[in-house]
């Protein structure tokens, strides 16, 4: 197929493309800046295959699906953070929402094959039981959603987006990824700098923090189940159409610099064994994602371990940063 990668510049954007390039497919990036130097190591054929624009602009995504006749689009394009949205929540709404919009009504208008939005974890409220599973309810009739408006802009987006499916026929499918780690990360989620300082000998200090928990997910992986739901055949009215992609167990910030400190000996981390109001409203949603649904649906299992990425991370990043390493 020939797919048009909304966000295609960025991080996971990147990745994705290799994956679905190597996978058999023609990609396109469509995105508002230019891949970062660490991307285009990642994916040195982006850069030929990017059209700049912006996701607001209808217009400018219609013609581009239409004239590199686009078969479907996997939308990762989008504003990211729980902090972030509360200094700007008309922006989050506008691009994440309505720039999902413009990506639907450009399926409905061209009847594209599939459409594919990368989701998130910060759907999710505290969840029903010890694991975060697709079932449990997305609204509560009391609070908020605890990522803020980020959370709450994607899970509108699932919203339009089963709606498209179920009264314009579109071959919907979202992934609730979360954490996702790996080298040429621009969100930090603690990872980055303490692997990163690592290997190039620096301290990384956070004050708080210690016990925030996530549930860390390799770019690999990530990039591995958007191939197995682009290639997921047609699905009818009633399918599973919302699916968790991750490691599927959480580590917190502490235990993460233990394992740093291993994969990189000298390591020089210290974390704090408290957590800020905002760290602690955050953590309620930090629970780990059951990926029975992907395991069904896709065919898809996690392969990297936390150990093992952080390990694939360090050596990468190495590479990169000393080629004479």
């Amino acid at each position: 197929m020939r797919i048009l990668v909304t966000g295609g510049a960025g991080f996971f954007g990147g990745y994705t493309i290799v994956a679905l390039e190597r996978a058999g497919h023609e990609c396109h990036a469509y995105d508002i800046a230019p891949p970062s130097p660490e991307i285009v190591s990642v994916a040195p054929s982006l850069a030929a295959r990017l059209v700049i624009g912006e996701i607001g602009d209808y217009q400018r995504l219609l013609s581009t699906c239409r004239d590199l006749k686009i078969d479907a689009i996997v939308h990762a394009a989008g504003l990211v953070g729980y902090e972030r949205s509360l200094e700007n929540p008309r922006a989050f709404y506008e691009t994440n929402v309505m720039g999902f919009v413009n990506v639907c009504e450009a399926a409905r208008e061209l009847d594209l094959k599939k459409v594919v939005l990368i989701s998130s974890n910060a759907v999710y409220h505290k969840g029903s039981g010890d694991k975060l599973a697709e079932t449990d309810l997305p609204f509560s009739t009391s609070r908020s959603i605890p990522a803020a408006h980020y959370g709450t802009s994607k899970m509108a987006c699932e919203a339009i987006g089963l709606v498209y499916a179920e009264f314009h026929g579109l071959d919907f499918l979202a992934l609730r990824v979360t954490a996702i780690y790996g080298f040429g990360m621009r969100n930090p989620v603690h990872i980055k700098p303490m692997v990163e300082n690592a290997v190039l000998g620096k301290p990384t200090r956070f004050e708080t923090g210690g016990p925030m928990k996530r549930d860390y997910t390799h770019v690999l992986d990530c990039a591995s189940a958007v191939v197995a739901a682009v290639e997921r055949p047609p699905q009818q009215i009633g399918a599973e159409r919302i699916i968790n992609v991750a490691a599927g167990k959480v580590t917190t910030c502490a235990e993460l610099a233990e394992i740093v400190r291993e994969v990189v000996p000298g390591a020089d981390i210290f974390v704090g064994d408290t957590l800020t109001p905002m760290e602690a409203e955050n953590l309620k949603m930090r629970a780990p994602m059951d990926i029975t649904l992907a395991r069904r649906e896709l065919g898809w299992a996690p392969r990297w371990s936390i150990e093992e990425g952080i390990r694939q991370y360090a050596e990468q990043f190495r590479n990169y940063a000393n080629p004479r390493y």
